[in-house]
């Protein structure tokens, strides 16, 4: 029997043979085979550099260093990239993981019950405030007028926020994470071991050496939002609810190029406007300083490091001086509010908020106050300068 000839003819059902294979392959294998299988081709990295980090991260908690998550991770990774087996794999996705949950963290601070507080700390506020603007811009103007760092990199380097919200903010701007972060380091280090030693010494002088009978009525500020967590259902519906507001806030901000500083107004507004969230698991919080250290970590080279030593006087320099108005700061908050000076001196210091806290107690200061403050200054620094240092380095 004679086979049947297609009414296309040979050649043309050739080509639409091959035109159907070619669509067939667009169609269907590239947005499914070939993206599975670079999904699949990263995970392998990701996951050794996220144990490297994790492995950091428990080394340096064990030895009880400050910013165990983030120092740790990026120590450990750093080295493994300065060795030359840094993983190769998108590293935006991390970075933007990290943007939601420290926004979070950061805005969940901000409730009714801190901002009744904070009526009757309206002026240490603006003193804080103010003076912690003062010295991240005199501090960055240091290194950008006598150091070859671009003008990005000094003003992110000195200015007095987290090492997370700084190096996240860096990776925005396009500044040199590397040497942001370890401005920022040497900041933080510099502030953890001064300002406990300097709070003992002026509280020796001055006799005012005590346990504060105001640390049984402290208020933690972490904590803050548990009184909506009484069952399992209104626990999960407050995580819900707080990574939807967090992820709404940071698709509108990546869609309209906010600075990163700002996708903690979403979770602000709704925290004060009574939505029940629910406190951010401590893990997401780990793992986002852990992803942060490992994305920081990618960018520190032999060439980072030695450029970063070869400016060390500067840096001591400029570290210092801030150090030592922060500490002028405080003497000024104690001369206009009456407070001991450790809670004075710890409010105005360029540590964190977490560690100034827990000095606070062991110093004998009002930890409450101190929490608060710290916070208003990083959320001050969050709000204003970011958009500020966006104006600078555009115009």
């Amino acid at each position: 029997m004679a086979s049947r000839k297609s009414f296309l003819g040979d050649d043309s059902q050739d080509d639409l043979h091959t035109l159907l294979s070619s669509l067939r392959g667009r169609l269907f294998y590239y947005p499914t085979v070939r993206r599975y299988d670079a999904v699949v081709s990263m995970i392998p990295g990701m996951l050794f550099i996220f144990l490297i980090g994790s492995a950091g991260y428990g080394v340096f908690r064990r030895l009880s260093w400050p910013v165990p998550a983030i120092l740790g991770s990026l120590a450990f990774a750093a080295l493994v990239n300065l060795a030359g087996y840094y993983p190769t794999f998108p590293l935006h996705w991390i970075s933007r993981y990290s943007n939601i949950v420290i926004g979070a963290y950061i805005g969940l601070r901000i409730n009714r019950a801190s901002v009744r507080l904070l009526r009757s700390l309206i002026l240490p506020a603006i003193i804080v405030s103010c003076g912690m603007l003062f010295l991240s811009l005199l501090g960055g103007t240091i290194l950008y007028r006598m150091a070859d760092f671009s003008l990005g990199t000094a003003l992110l380097g000195a200015t007095t926020g987290g090492i997370a919200e700084m190096a996240l903010l860096a990776i925005s701007f396009g500044a040199d994470t590397a040497s942001v972060t370890l401005l920022q380091i040497f900041r933080l280090l510099s502030a953890i071991l001064a300002t406990p030693m300097i709070c003992r010494l002026w509280s020796l002088r001055s006799g005012a050496l005590k346990a504060s009978s105001q640390t049984s009525t402290a208020v933690d500020m972490q904590k803050s939002v548990q009184q909506n967590e009484t069952t399992l259902h209104t626990r999960v519906t407050g995580l819900l609810l707080l990574a939807l507001v967090a992820t709404a806030g940071a698709l509108v901000g990546y869609a309209l190029n906010l600075p990163v500083g700002l996708l903690i107004i979403f979770v602000a507004l709704g925290n004060l406007l009574g939505v029940p969230f629910s406190s951010l698991p401590e893990f997401m919080r780990i793992l986002a300083q852990i992803g942060l250290g490992v994305v920081v970590a990618s960018h520190i080279t032999s060439q980072t490091l030695s450029g970063f030593l070869a400016h060390a006087a500067l840096i001591v320099l400029s570290t210092g001086t801030m150090l030592l108005l922060s500490i002028l700061l405080g003497m000024l908050l104690h001369r206009m509010t009456g407070w001991d000076y450790p809670t004075c001196l710890l409010s105005t210091s360029l540590g964190g908020i977490s560690q100034m806290s827990i000095i606070a107690e062991d110093m004998g200061a009002d930890p409450l106050k101190v929490s608060i403050l710290q916070t208003v200054r990083l959320v001050t620094i969050l709000l204003v300068l970011p958009p500020l240092y966006a104006y600078l380095l555009t115009s």
